[in-house]
């Protein structure tokens, strides 16, 4: 579901396209009165991170063309013709899933990580897009990470 419909549900809230994802959604749970704590936050907090997502680049993992954009979103050159050549791709560039969004709210560039490592210390310290929010939707669960366990591989997504 897009942003827009996500937002839809709170007719008394007014978005700020333009604000940071995690700033913005703060926003919101001021607004409804949602406590961290709360399960109702964390689920909203989910639903609207994995809802930005999709706004910019689909839900379809089916779709090349989602996987294209992703592509040329993190500066892929060239942008590979199959799904099967982005994905693998994509598994060698490291970004931050919150700073990618963001990229498109601010329009402040997505940093690329030279390796797991660096995006781990990274994400610990500032954004993490919500873990089950990406696993439930395929086209995002290509993207994961291991950030709070290492593996052998560290370079595979979850």
């Amino acid at each position: 579901m897009p942003t827009s419909e996500f937002l839809a549900a709170f007719v008394d809230f007014t978005p700020d396209p333009t604000a940071a994802l995690a700033d913005e959604f703060e926003r919101l749970a001021v607004h409804n009165g949602w406590s961290r704590s709360d399960l109702e936050y964390r689920e909203n907090r989910g639903r609207f991170y994995a809802s930005e997502f999709e706004e910019h680049w689909g839900t379809d993992a089916t779709k090349l063309q989602n996987w294209q954009a992703l592509c040329v979103e993190v500066k892929i050159e060239p942008v590979p013709q199959t799904i099967t050549r982005c994905r693998k791709a994509l598994q060698k560039v490291h970004f931050n899933l919150v700073d990618l969004v963001d990229s498109r709210r601010t329009g402040v560039e997505a940093r690329r990580f030279p390796s797991v490592e660096a995006l781990r210390k990274y994400t610990k310290k500032n954004k993490i897009f919500p873990k089950q929010a990406a696993k439930d939707d395929g086209f995002l669960k290509a993207l994961l990470r291991h950030i709070f366990q290492r593996t052998r591989n560290s370079k595979n997504p979850t």
